[in-house]
């Protein structure tokens, strides 16, 4: 039997014998790429190409992709594991042409590797082509194309724009595609069982898609007046095919699943193994495998790609999907302690030969899966706490508030609706599942990433432009001043201009350039053209085109015109602070692996001249060891005055020699490679402007770290004349500090610390005086003008201040006690802001429940809050509103007594 391994590396090496450039695949990070939650298509990488915007060595590719669809528009995570086709992670092969080849030599090949190179049944394969509208005729073409081949007629089927249309997004490139689906059934040869209906059929897996080619051939361009839109031929028609690997396994090993082929069904059976039950297809334990063998290979691939489980975008949909596997191994498996991380494990042996990344970062994917099945555990504690709070009254229960408790402490849905079903709330399934998911899908609005942004999207006039002059040289690797370079394209206001006059802003195009257009993290750099008759101030540089490469501008005196000859010269000594901070960044990202580990990835930078910005994976904080640790590192290749190499290689070939590649960051074929002396410490990709040698950096100082995101974190850190500086003000501050309390430099941290004890002593003596006092002038609390009673309950409020927050829950604990039995409201009034805290007596929390009272009190003042039934805390920020709330507190109480 052929293996799912054998099918990948078969249909990579038929595409390259038929002259296409093997491509491995992205990280499931998207690069560059904000209306993404994950990679989830072969094209992905590739987008830039097929827009124009980027231009690489080759124009044809191929690869097997991986991809992750789960959240934004791919919401059908519940399907998988029921299904014999629905997953989280996936692997796409696919082959590209880049304005070489189109649908003639798609066809042939696809009809070459299916029929001749894989063997299949021509009698089990049905093809789609798109039908025509009122907009775009029928795709002939493929039709005639596929019958050349070898298709008969009536096996090739014609659908509309849902089915076999693609497109990018509301605008770009888009075509028809044409689908090839394989007949999964027993008897191919009657035609009543292999019949053309169960093509694209809503339901069932007896006929399923295996392949699809796309022929981009038009460009989608939104029409001057908004909202009307108009298809324009490309000039390069181009080809995007996607076939799934775990489909096409499937067929060539006779299984009705994809959970039963070599590349998932392993997963299961360890699954089984640690759960200690036999794997059968139709129970519910086979169907809580099928989810954690899926979810498994998401969560390993994700997190050795750098995305972590965490509250936001992609990372919370990894999160969701990590704890769908840890509630179904709890719920139906009997698995209570940690075994996803196990499941991992497996799936890295199974797959690191193919992406050998898994390897480079088990150690790394194994700890965060643990963390997260550990912290789910505690979470999903305190979630059902919180689902009995929300079901303890009888008002009616709010669908938002169901929605979130899954949202935020991982609620089973399922167990949702049973309690649901419990308090007397009757619905069917398909009632809970709609009111559910709107409730649930308006919570989590804010945390999608998958919507294309218009501000994402490259104006219209930098694409004219592109295409229009020819590209920018950079020269500024090997100089900041060019003379006399021409003046190629001026533009103002969105809109191409023959001048630009003294004052007017603008951005300039320019034949050479010396200045860096801001990418990798690095900023853009300024400085000024000049001619004889004018002179222009660069504000910064950029370039939203491969080539294109744009200064903005203000001219300061005289007239430039298009074709001028200028001098560019940029801002020397901004240029050289940038550099030390960017070679800096280098250094700190191998200390960082080699003091942490080589988990750590950068996940973002900003290299300025006055500091530099790096964000990097990690699961905790820094010690003040580490980061010594660190900065020694840095500092020692900083003294040794390394000398700092750059070469042009090929990417596969930087790759394969050590270089470290990041990330987030799209590459083309040639590459800048980046090495700090042999490039044993430090050797990465990089497009950036450098030191020529290590030790011009002068010197490194880390001067924060602090966390931006689960397991993500942030270092700032300056170098040369920043950190002198900062070292100057340091000694100023110590120097005026050792004057001050009459210490020595030795002795003053130690005197410090003594007034730092002092200081607590003195302010928890201060505290116990206050709370004393107050606690006398409450006196016994029985009269009726201290504690008010309704309906037999003694309720007191009271406004303290110059308490803190262990000092008003000692109070109130002082006040409960002498009530004995009744509820306490204390509020105080600080920083222009208000605290509560409720209190109730057990024997009254049946009735009466303290986190109800502070969620209807607390937004009297502007603000939330919530705790338990006998004791809640919360606040807000109407100080002026804090007795209308304290007196509403008296109503409240009321009411639930009433009820």
């Amino acid at each position: 039997m052929i293996t799912g391994h054998e099918i990948r590396e078969k249909f990579l090496g038929y595409f390259e014998k038929h002259g296409h450039k093997r491509v491995h695949s992205s990280p499931l990070l998207p690069a560059n790429d904000p209306t993404l939650l994950f990679t989830n298509a072969g094209m992905n990488q590739f987008k830039d190409l097929f827009t124009g915007v980027e231009k690489r060595d080759y124009k044809r590719a191929v690869s097997a992709q991986k991809c992750i669809r789960a959240g934004g528009k791919h919401n059908d995570l519940d399907e998988v594991g029921r299904t014999a086709r629905h997953h989280t992670f996936f692997e796409m092969l696919g082959n590209f042409s880049f304005g070489d080849y189109f649908k003639r030599e798609a066809i042939r090949f696809a009809w070459d590797f299916l029929v001749n190179e894989l063997k299949l049944d021509v009698n089990r394969l049905w093809f789609t082509i798109f039908e025509g509208d009122s907009e775009i005729p029928e795709d002939s073409d493929a039709r005639r194309y596929w019958i050349e081949v070898g298709a008969s007629p009536e096996r090739i089927l014609g659908f509309g724009r849902k089915d076999n249309f693609w497109q990018m997004g509301e605008t770009g490139p888009c075509g028809p595609c044409s689908e090839i689906h394989y007949y999964m059934g027993d008897e191919p040869e009657n035609p009543l069982k292999n019949r053309a209906e169960l093509v694209n059929a809503p339901q069932g897996d007896q006929t399923i898609e295996i392949w699809n080619l796309v022929f981009m051939q038009f460009e989608r361009i939104e029409a001057e007046k908004k909202g009307i839109y108009y298809l324009k031929p490309l000039p390069a028609p181009s080809v995007d095919t996607g076939m799934g690997l775990e489909r096409i396994t499937a067929v060539l090993q006779g299984v009705k699943s994809n959970y039963e082929t070599d590349l998932i069904k392993p997963i299961v059976d360890f699954t089984a193994t640690i759960a200690g039950k036999s794997y059968e297809a139709d129970t519910i334990e086979g169907f809580a495998m099928r989810v954690i063998a899926d979810h498994a290979r998401a969560t390993a691939f994700a997190i050795a790609d750098g995305i972590l489980p965490g509250n936001e975008g992609r990372n919370y949909v990894l999160r969701k999907i990590m704890r769908r596997a840890i509630y179904q191994a709890r719920e139906h498996l009997g698995l209570k302690e940690p075994f996803l991380y196990k499941v991992c494990d497996f799936v890295i042996d199974l797959m690191k030969k193919a992406y050998p990344e898994l390897e480079a970062q088990r150690d790394f994917v194994l700890k965060m899966t643990r963390l997260e099945e550990e912290r789910f555990g505690k979470t999903l504690t305190v979630g059902l706490e919180k689902l009995k709070e929300v079901f303890g009254s009888n008002k009616s229960v709010e669908f938002k508030e169901l929605a979130r408790l899954y949202d935020t402490f991982g609620v089973p849905r399922d167990l949702i609706r049973v309690k649901l079903i419990e308090q007397g709330h009757q619905m069917s399934e398909e009632e809970f599942n709609e009111r559910f998911d709107e409730a649930l899908q308006e919570i989590q609005n804010n945390s999608e990433i998958g919507k294309t942004s218009r501000k994402s999207a490259i104006k219209p006039i930098y694409q004219e432009l592109a295409e229009k002059i020819s590209p920018s040289v950079f020269r500024g690797y090997d100089t900041t001043r060019i003379d006399g370079t021409k003046v190629t394209a001026l533009i103002r206001d969105e809109k191409e201009v023959q001048e630009l006059k003294e004052a007017e802003e603008g951005l300039i195009v320019l034949e050479e350039t010396p200045f860096y257009a801001e990418a990798g993290g690095q900023v853009g750099d300024t400085g000024i053209l000049v001619s004889q008759d004018a002179k222009v101030k660069v504000l910064d540089t950029f370039s939203p085109i491969q080539g294109l490469i744009l200064h903005k501008s203000r001219v300061e005196k005289g007239t430039i015109r298009l074709g001028d000859l200028l001098t560019a010269i940029v801002d020397e000594e901004k240029r050289d602070a940038t550099r030390r901070n960017h070679t800096a960044t280098h250094l700190l990202h191998a200390a960082l692996k080699e003091v942490l580990g080589s988990h750590v990835k950068q996940a973002g930078s900003v290299v300025a001249p006055d500091f530099l910005r790096f964000d990097y994976t990690h699961y905790q904080p820094l010690t003040d060891e580490e980061i010594k640790e660190i900065e020694d590192l840095v500092n020692y290749y900083i003294l040794r005055n390394e000398p700092v190499r750059t070469d042009i290689m090929q990417l596969e070939e930087a790759i394969s020699s050590g270089a470290v590649a990041l990330f987030g960051e799209k590459y083309g074929s040639q590459v800048r490679v980046l090495s700090v002396g042999d490039g044993k410490f430090s050797k990465e990709l990089c497009g950036g402007t450098h030191v020529r040698a290590t030790g011009d950096i002068g010197i490194f100082k880390i001067i924060s770290d602090e966390a931006i995101a689960a397991g993500t974190r942030r270092i700032r850190a300056i170098t040369g004349f920043e950190a002198i500086k900062r070292f100057q003000e340091d000694e100023k501050i110590i120097e005026k500090a050792t004057e001050s309390l009459k210490a020595d430099r030795r002795g003053f941290v130690e005197i410090l610390e003594k007034l730092q004890d002092e200081l607590k002593r003195l302010r928890r003596e201060n505290e116990d005086l206050r709370l004393k006092i107050i606690t006398s002038a409450t006196g016994p609390v029985q009269n009726g003008d201290v504690a008010r009673e309704i309906k037999g309950v003694k309720v007191l409020t009271k406004v303290v201040e110059g308490l803190d927050k262990g000092a008003m829950r000692h109070l109130s604990d002082t006040l409960l006690a002498r009530l004995k039995s009744g509820v306490v409201i204390l509020a105080k009034r600080d920083d222009g802001k208000v605290a509560f805290i409720v209190r109730v007596s057990e024997d009254l929390t049946d009735k009466v429940k303290a986190g109800k009272i502070i969620n209807e009190i607390a937004p009297v003042v502007a603000g939330r809050g919530g705790g338990r039934d006998d004791m809640a805390e919360g606040g807000g920020s109407l100080t002026e509103k804090l007795e209308e709330a304290l007196e509403k507190s008296y109503k409240v109480v009321e009411s639930m007594l009433s009820s």
